[in-house]
């Protein structure tokens, strides 16, 4: 408990030079990793930082999905999203893709137009080196490739949900008890609040009360977020300077920003000091003590998020059926989870969300269009060199051919990867009120983004440049099959070697071994030093835009060029595994993912894709074939129908999956629950850490004290029992060495009781399964039972 609590009293996120211990510590207990150990809480050590439980143990790399599912359903889940895109591929390839693929290698359309059509890997196996004529095999195969995904989508669709109904009921989190409550007046008290929310009516007469654990207010705290983003900024510029001189003393530079960062924590501590200062956002998360209970009072307010945004704009007013809280009518949904919550969003607009949505949408379109203007430039240049008379043409030029395609796909790739940091920046200026909120908008933009991006804009492209009938620029040096064929051997290589050799990584452990063999001179605060060491989260959102974007890519070609199904079916069982690795050995735990996340992607992406193979088969038959089979039009009809059809809401209300509901109570579990919302709030974030490892240190202190009082109790009853022992063994000696014994001794023919007195006594008889005071109790049970035969 001391040591406890001097850490906790010497924490400090902006001492120089920083406590590596602390910062080691922080490290392992933000890990991603999982330990039985940590359930005994008389064991485990907490970190003073984040007051998370520090974590020796570390997980196998073949370790199963669900034991990834201590985080929350959505890592276990995304992983599972993974194995179902890859059934998704071997089905599609397996069903019509092996027989068009084998069909296009015997054909001999590119030999015929070898003038035009140079045969290669890519041309071979296209669909333009099969007949002109359309196959009715092959249709018919992607008919019922089709029809095999969609029964396959609703079966693995119930698949997930099952998977995460059982990780929910599972894992215990403070969200299973907590709701969260918006559109509340801003004038309101915690206590008027709680009195509002602790009762609900039944049958519009009786007054069902509830037991309210804790309510936790959000509050506007956008110059509060400013003050503390401004004053880290200028901590990094003094851990900037300070490293460059080598030393920690502060020069003419440092102390002006000194002068600033002492101005600015005096408007932090005025903050701090006076709570009154935060305004309320009208957004509070309550606990009660059963789950059943915050159930219970989230079926009682039944306002919609629709309704709610109406009221938001001024178009709707609540009916009189509805619950109004002074005036407002709450919307009141389950919380999400305390790390999962961006404080400083709550109470936005949606007015204003929904303007900087546009504007988002907006700003990703220009990147688009600044990404076909670079690719457009490069197959400019490129058609220009295949135009050059075939029979003349020297090796050189067919070598710059390939190199600009290599360079096309090249910036393709790296586009995607800087598309991602843009369109991140954009998600941002949206104002989730949620993590999970911001991660769907940036999976689905950066998703669609990746997809025109890597699939459209090159087929735009050689539309654009169609100088030529569309045959020839499909298979020509440079031409579509080429330039995809090369996109889809890019995307299953860069992707994963990038996050596998990721430079940030061992730049991260350099710094690391740097800046502890600096010792006292190290320049970098506490915080800092924790943040270095703890190291990065893996970003769930951008890796769904790459499977999903991968996904759609293979299933549009799918027909055009078969083997992309097989390359893209590859990719994604290594991705599989080096996502694996990088979870289990390089990234830090992060907070808790909900399966929100992962639902969203399956009911985005799947039916999507589904639809762009049609929409893909339909183009591919319309632009190559010299006429357009009845069965074409089938498929895209059957495809259109399965998008716009509501298969999630059949599937649904068929199936229905209900939310699983935790048997104990809050206050049962409430020393095991490390996540809190008073701990994840800024307001009120220190002050609860140090509470919660005040309280398990009183806890480990007085669980100890038990412990030493119980085995001070059991050691003098047990020098009691030795006491009797030894006086009872005494007085059997004494009787063995009398003359009177040893008589009896040499006449056991005579006396054949006491000689089995006189055995009992020299032989003490021990059973191996009695337990150490089970032997001394028996033992002293034969003594006194031959000392009183000997008395008879």
């Amino acid at each position: 408990m001391n040591l406890q609590e001097g850490q906790n009293d010497e924490y400090e996120p902006f001492r120089r030079p920083p406590n590596f211990e602390l910062a080691k510590n922080h490290a392992k207990a933000n890990k991603f990793s999982y330990s039985k150990e940590i359930e005994n809480i008389d064991n485990v050590e907490y970190c003073p930082c984040c007051g998370f439980p520090i974590i020796e143990s570390q997980l196998s790399y073949c370790c199963r999905n669900e034991e990834l599912a201590f985080n929350g359903a959505g890592v276990p889940l995304f992983f599972e999203f993974i194995i179902f895109v890859a059934i998704l591929l071997f089905l599609n390839f397996l069903i019509s893709g092996l027989y068009n693929a084998l069909n296009n290698y015997y054909g001999a359309q590119c030999e015929i137009n070898s003038s035009v059509c140079k045969l290669n890997y890519y041309n071979t196996y296209s669909l333009t080196n099969s007949s002109r004529q359309p196959d009715v095999i092959l249709l018919g195969l992607d008919i019922c490739n089709i029809l095999a995904m969609i029964f396959f989508s609703i079966y693995y669709r119930r698949h997930l949900n099952i998977i995460a109904t059982k990780i929910d009921e599972k894992n215990i989190s403070i969200s299973d008890y907590s709701i969260q409550i918006s559109n509340l007046p801003i004038s309101s008290t915690k206590q008027e609040i709680q009195n509002y929310f602790s009762e609900v009516k039944l049958n519009g007469s009786s007054i069902s009360k509830l037991n309210i654990i804790q309510i936790v207010l959000g509050f506007d705290i956008q110059e509060y977020y400013q003050l503390t983003k401004l004053k880290i900024e200028n901590e990094l510029r003094i851990t900037s300077i300070l490293s460059e001189q080598q030393n920690l003393s502060m020069g003419s530079q440092t102390q002006n920003l000194e002068q600033q960062l002492d101005e600015i924590n005096a408007k932090i501590i005025q903050f701090q000091q006076n709570p009154q200062l935060f305004k309320f956002s009208g957004v509070a998360f309550i606990t009660y003590n059963t789950s059943t209970q915050a159930k219970q009072i989230r079926k009682y307010h039944t306002q919609t998020k629709f309704q709610y945004i109406l009221q938001k704009l001024l178009f709707f007013y609540p009916l009189e059926s509805t619950k109004t809280f002074q005036g407002k009518t709450p919307h009141v949904i389950r919380a999400p989870e305390p790390g999962d919550v961006i404080w400083e969003n709550l109470g936005i607009n949606p007015l204003i969300q929904f303007k900087y949505q546009i504007l988002t949408n907006l700003g990703s379109l220009f990147i688009l269009a600044i990404c076909f203007g670079s690719i457009l430039g490069v197959s400019v240049y490129q058609d220009k060199l295949n135009q050059s008379d075939k029979s003349s043409r020297s090796t050189s030029i067919e070598l710059y051919i390939t190199v600009f395609g290599l360079l096309a796909s090249l910036i393709i790739s790296i586009l995607n990867n800087l598309m991602g940091l843009l369109i991140k920046k954009f998600v941002a200026l949206e104002l989730h009120s949620t993590q999970t909120e911001f991660n769907i908008s940036f999976a689905n933009k950066l998703g669609i983004a990746q997809f025109i991006n890597t699939a459209i804009i090159p087929l735009l492209v050689n539309i654009a440049l169609n100088d030529q009938d569309i045959l020839t620029q499909t298979w020509k040096d440079g031409g579509l099959i080429s330039d995809v064929c090369l996109v889809l051997i890019m995307n299953a290589i860069f992707p994963w070697l990038f996050n596998l050799l990721d430079p940030y990584f061992f730049y991260r452990q350099y710094l690391m071994r740097k800046s502890q063999n600096q010792g006292q001179n190290c320049a970098l605060t506490q915080r800092e030093a924790n943040l270095l060491f703890e190291g990065q989260t893996g970003d769930l959102s951008k890796k769904y835009a790459t499977i999903t974007k991968t996904l759609m890519l293979s299933f549009f070609y799918a027909q055009l060029i078969p083997l992309g199904v097989l390359i893209s079916l590859g990719f994604i069982i290594i991705n599989y595994w080096v996502e694996k690795y990088l979870l289990v050995y390089r990234y830090s735990k992060g907070p808790t993912i909900g399966s929100q996340l992962a639902d969203e992607q399956v009911d985005t992406y799947i039916e999507l894709a589904i639809l762009l193979f049609s929409i893909g088969n339909c183009i591919w038959q319309i632009l190559l074939q010299n006429e357009i089979h009845y069965l074409v039009w089938f498929q895209l009809s059957l495809g259109i129908a399965q998008y716009l059809f509501p298969v999630d809401q059949i599937f649904d209300n068929f199936i229905k999956m209900e939310e699983p509901e935790t048997e104990s109570t809050f206050e049962d579990n409430q020393i095991f629950i490390w996540d809190d919302y008073g701990k994840r709030n800024p307001v009120t974030m220190q002050n609860e850490i140090e509470q919660w490892i005040l309280q398990i240190s009183k806890r480990k202190t007085n669980n100890l004290q038990n412990k030493k009082m119980l085995k001070y109790f059991n050691r003098v009853k047990k020098q009691k029992q030795n006491k009797q022992i030894e006086l009872q063994e005494s007085i059997a000696n004494s009787l063995i060495t009398s003359k009177f014994l040893k008589f009896l001794i040499n006449k056991k023919q005579i006396y054949p009781l006491h000689q089995e007195f006189i055995h009992k006594l020299k032989t003490k008889t021990k059973t191996k399964n009695q337990t150490e005071n089970q032997e001394q109790a028996n033992y002293c049970q034969t003594i006194n039972q031959s000392i009183q035969e000997l008395q008879i």
